[in-house]
């Protein structure tokens, strides 16, 4: 099954967000675009912070990568490669810290990306139980979106491994705080606003009983590979 090494990334304090942006964009995508094995690379740019916990286990972000491979062997004989050798290097140039997980996807609403991605990380809520987590989550939001006003697509990942951090010269976030990586797409910044405001989006995203939101984002979604 498809894979996605997604990396939750710091920037560097001494570079402006603009400079973040630019190298990601410019320098690093190129770079990481040549691992061998790739399927896709997308790189979400925050254009919006919505909610961040004051109390997170996860990391600050500033911006995150999805990068798949058709599995974890083959994601690991990409990061032995020299392209992924020099994708470490550059890490540091712009990055101030880096988490990575590695999720596997449920399609739970079918479509076509939109322009605007509404975009959350969630820790398990310490009542939830963790064995058949995932399988209890999406039976209970099967049909999440259905009353949830301007959704084109929506993907929930969790987290399937945390044992491949990244020895890049900058700090390694605690992956342990992070259960799943939700992706809902819009039309637009006001329909996701909207969305997320009413009482399905509050029920979905706030409101869940198993996942409890440590950071939501409006992202500018940019396709690498």
């Amino acid at each position: 099954m498809t894979v996605y090494r997604c990396a939750l990334f710091s920037r560097r304090a001494d570079v402006t967000p603009a400079q973040f942006a630019s190298h990601w964009l410019g320098v690093h995508g190129p770079l990481a675009a040549k691992l061998p094995g790739l399927g896709t690379y997308r790189q979400n740019h925050i254009r919006e912070r919505l909610y961040e916990s004051p109390n997170s286990p996860v990391q600050a972000i500033d911006g995150i990568a999805q990068l798949s491979f058709p599995s974890i062997a083959a994601m690991e004989v990409s990061d032995a490669s020299p392209e992924y050798a020099a994708c470490k290097l550059d890490i540091p140039k712009f990055q101030g810290g880096i988490t990575i997980l590695v999720i596997e996807a449920d399609e739970l609403l079918a479509g076509e990306n939109a322009p605007t991605k509404l975009m959350w990380v969630s820790t398990r809520r310490s009542d939830a139980p963790s064995a058949g987590l995932r399988e209890q989550w999406v039976a209970a939001n099967r049909d999440a979106t259905r009353a949830l006003p301007g959704a084109r697509r929506f993907v929930q990942n969790f987290v399937v491994d945390r044992a491949h951090p990244v020895a890049a010269g900058v700090p390694s976030g605690d992956p342990s705080g992070a259960e799943a990586v939700s992706e809902l797409w819009f039309d637009d910044a006001a329909s996701a606003r909207t969305a997320l405001e009413s009482p399905p989006g509050r029920r979905l995203v706030f409101e869940d009983p198993f996942l409890a939101p440590v950071g939501v984002y409006l992202m500018q979604e940019v396709k690498i590979v």
